[in-house]
């Protein structure tokens, strides 16, 4: 019987049993659908389960240097992937249809790149941009390829699946109808509630859990490679990354900044010197919508430990947490800290819908937050 090894952290590993114990009898689903947070290493798993899937080892697999795993890990093997793409990306000509000796971006450049960044660094969350969409186009384009498949096990797997829209969404609908022969779909998504019911219903559904904090500094570290400074893993960065590596290297990146921006935001915000806070705001270079909600959700932390903080339960951001100085104002308890969370919420959802501009939500916020308790 072949024996197939998955490896990755601890807190994932009865997944990764279930997984290996399927491929062993044969019994492998061709649709599979991951789920869970950013950042905990979905896409990792799925090019471990790819690798697997097409390896031709007679005794174990992975084994990493058959043709087959050789294929898998091939990050110019495009056709192996479907990504969100930018329009001006997706609708970049086809490398057929290139001159020679152009220097022109073609779709499949613009996909590798991609696949290196992802390949690189599977915990990563900030590869796609915002705008970023699977376009019908792009699933059109997978299954062209099948024709091409020969006899070959073909695995493909879909990055942040939810962001199908709906053309696309429908046409990989009909393709999970009758998939192919020795063709294996692996869907990797963080909102699972956004995949249409009927793509979900034909997937096994597969949700992976967060990592210990211990697990996500090991393998914030480990990805980081040898350049990357281990002292920007401190216990507020651990913390708000929530059992994700890549949410840990992201923070690991931006806290320093964030945090004393977030301490600022409400004290300044309590003391209504909303001209110095205004000032901090625009230096802080918070434009895109997509970097000021990640801003926002460290503020929507801090305010949560502010809470635990009155309440005398462990704090997740201490060193932040720790330098707010709450004392002064003795009328915010936690019926206020509810109010501002719930206030910090509706701004994230209002910059989502880009509606208004991110830096005046952001002012707008300073104006509302603990109103009534200032």
């Amino acid at each position: 019987m072949i024996e197939y090894r998955l490896n990755g952290p601890a807190s994932q590993e009865r997944i990764r049993i279930r997984l290996m114990a399927a491929l062993r009898e044969n019994r492998f689903p061709q649709s599979i659908l991951i789920d869970g947070p950013v950042g905990i290493g979905k896409k990792a798993l799925a090019m471990e389960i790819a690798q697997a899937l097409q390896c031709t080892n007679p005794s174990v697999r992975p084994c990493g240097n058959c043709f087959g795993c050789k294929m898998a890990t091939d990050t110019g093997v495009t056709d192996n992937w479907v990504v969100p793409m930018e329009a001006k990306e997706a609708s970049a000509r086809n490398a057929a249809d290139v001159s020679a000796g152009s220097s022109a971006k073609t779709i499949q450049d613009f996909k590798q790149a991609y696949i290196e960044e992802i390949t690189k660094n599977p915990y990563r969350v900030d590869i796609f941009s915002a705008g970023a969409v699977i376009s019908v186009e792009l699933i059109r384009t997978m299954t062209a390829s099948f024709a091409m498949k020969g006899d070959r096990v073909r695995v493909v797997i879909i990055a942040e699946a939810d962001r199908m829209n709906d053309s696309a969404a429908n046409a990989f609908l009909k393709t999970l109808e009758e998939v192919p022969p020795n063709t294996y779909f692996i869907l990797t998504t963080s909102s699972r509630e956004k995949l249409l019911q009927t793509i979900r219903s034909r997937c096994l559904a597969l949700h992976l859990p967060p990592l210990t904090d211990e697990e996500v500094r090991q393998e914030a570290i480990r990805v980081g490679g040898e350049e990357f400074d281990e002292s920007t893993l401190t216990d507020d960065v651990i913390g708000l990354a929530v059992g994700s590596p890549g949410m840990a290297l992201y923070y690991a990146e931006h806290a320093k900044n964030w945090s004393p921006l977030a301490v600022d935001f409400i004290e300044k915000s309590l003391s209504q010197d909303y001209t110095d806070l205004f000032f901090k705001l625009e230096d802080s270079g918070l434009e895109d919508p997509a970097i000021v909600n990640r801003f926002l959700e460290v503020l929507s932390f801090l305010i949560t430990d502010l809470l635990r903080q009155q309440s005398g339960a462990p704090l997740r951001i201490p060193e932040a947490t720790g330098s707010v100085n709450l004392e002064r104002y003795p009328q915010v308890g936690a019926s206020a800290l509810e109010a501002a969370l719930v206030s910090v919420q509706e701004t994230m959802s209002r910059i989502a819908s880009r509606r208004m501009a991110a830096v005046t939500c952001l002012q707008n916020l300073s104006l509302k937050l603990f109103e009534g308790y200032k």
